[in-house]
């Protein structure tokens, strides 16, 4: 066993001072002949005593083993030793300990045993050495040391729990937040990329066909695509390396730019129907989860659907948003399945705010995504 194990840093400064205090206040008695009733073997009483000095620099590491030790030097130490000195110091030190240690059964146990020995030792002894109320006050102590160590493992073991609790709030949070980061990436950028290689594609095809083909156009929009991305992958980064919650972080994606949402993917050869029904103030979390859904309803369709025709609706009731996403495709508009991705993104963006998601195909083909928030977020 280590040296660190067997010693604490504490474990030497409370054993240290209790050997200073016992021994020479021992010696002090001894030397001035302050004397209570004769010894029965003071030779012992001095082993005794060292034993349990010793003994005490050990608490942490043997806690139940010195209980008893000191017990037992300081049963023996009393009818011994003719000097009435701080003995039972070491015990009464390693019987809290005990007890703080989580060990209250034992220490109880322990000290209702000593209770008992003390009362009825001085009342055999006709209370010799000690008044009835100096035994009741000394024997009410002892079974008070345990209570004080319960009280001291309470609070050791909830602040222990409180540790714990606190680190895994902060890993759940930071992990918590690497998907919201994942999402806004794969939502904002994911859907630029996506429109910048639906017209990139496009063109390759026409250039092939048609080396002729003029790609001023397509350019015009692959540039503005990305001129947006790069702008959303600013913000991002902005947010990001901001060092409080309150410095500024400038507007984020809302309802109300979907009209240019729809001209890019007009631009991409789809032919986008946008109908906003009502109008009031949107909470900024419902706002900004309702155009994400709608960017990528579109971007799947964009990637998977072939399709030629979407509509996208939007209506603001009092205490109600909803959106949907609908189009005529024949392929897989449900987009990624992997956590984070695709659908599964989406429903986290309107379920995590108390609202309520589906996705799935038409009846008269193609496929739709709706999602609904109420107006009053959960905390």
């Amino acid at each position: 066993m280590k040296f660190s194990s067997l010693f604490r840093p504490m474990d030497l400064v409370v054993g240290a001072a209790n050997a200073v205090v016992v021994i020479s206040w021992s010696l002090v008695q001894w030397e001035l002949r302050t004397r209570d009733v004769q010894g029965l073997n003071e030779d012992l009483g001095w082993i005794v005593m060292s034993v349990s000095v010793v003994a005490l620099f050990f608490r942490s590491a043997f806690p139940l083993a010195v209980t008893l030790v000191t017990w037992a030097a300081t049963l023996v130490y009393y009818p011994a030793s003719s000097t009435d000195g701080p003995m039972l110091s070491a015990f009464v030190i390693a019987l809290y300990t005990l007890a703080a240690l989580g060990r209250l059964v034992a220490a109880s146990v322990i000290a209702a045993a000593t209770f008992v020995i003390v009362v009825v030792s001085e009342i055999i002894a006709r209370f010799a050495h000690m008044t009835e109320s100096e035994t009741l006050m000394l024997a009410g102590w002892i079974v008070a040391v345990p209570a004080i160590g319960a009280v001291v493992a309470h609070y050791r073991r909830y602040r222990a729990e409180t540790l714990v609790a606190l680190a895994e709030a902060q890993r759940r949070s930071v992990a918590e937040e690497r998907i919201r980061i994942a999402r806004e990436l794969h939502d904002a950028v994911g859907h630029h990329l996506s429109l910048i290689n639906v017209q990139t594609a496009a063109a390759l095809r026409k250039l092939r066909k048609d080396p002729s083909f003029r790609t001023e156009e397509v350019l015009e929009v692959v540039a503005q695509t990305s001129q947006l991305s790069l702008r959303e992958l600013r913000a991002m980064v902005g947010v990001l390396r901001e060092a409080g919650e309150d410095s500024p972080t400038g507007p984020g994606p809302g309802l109300a730019q979907l009209p240019s949402l729809v001209d890019a993917a007009r631009a991409s050869g789809l032919d986008v129907e946008l109908r906003v029904d009502g109008g009031a103030e949107l909470p900024v979390a419902v706002d900004a989860a309702a155009y994400r859904v709608v960017q990528e309803s579109l971007t799947n369709v964009l990637r998977h659907a072939r399709a030629s025709r979407v509509q996208v609706r939007v209506v603001i009731g009092t205490s109600t948003l909803a959106v949907a996403v609908a189009d005529d495709g024949v392929g897989d508009a449900k987009g990624a399945s992997a956590p984070g991705n695709g659908l599964t993104g989406m429903r986290e963006r309107a379920e995590g705010l108390g609202g309520t998601f589906n996705a799935g195909p038409r009846e008269d083909g193609g496929f739709a995504v709706e999602a609904a928030w109420p107006l009053e977020v959960p905390k």
